[in-house]
């Protein structure tokens, strides 16, 4: 009963976790970018410094041209930084 119990409780902690994402852009950006460092904050770069910065990563994440246009769209959009 104990061991039914634990695993119960496994279930839930493992259900609580999942991220909800706003957009598909959101979650290709968490899923591929968070793998190596944490991810960043959207109004950390202006959108010219985004697209600099996805230049250079998109080639390391190893990303299609798919997922880069979808990163770099979910980063720049709505950015408060000029």
């Amino acid at each position: 009963m104990k061991y039914f119990l634990f695993l119960i409780f496994l279930c839930i902690v493992a259900c609580s976790a999942v991220r909800n994402y706003i957009s598909v852009e959101e979650k290709v950006y968490y899923e591929k970018c968070s793998g190596c460092h944490h991810p960043h904050d959207k109004d950390e770069h202006n959108a010219r410094e985004w697209y600099l910065i996805m230049e250079k990563m998109s080639k390391k994440a190893r990303l299609n041209g798919d997922e880069n246009r979808m990163i770099i769209k979910y980063l720049t959009e709505q950015t408060t930084k000029q």
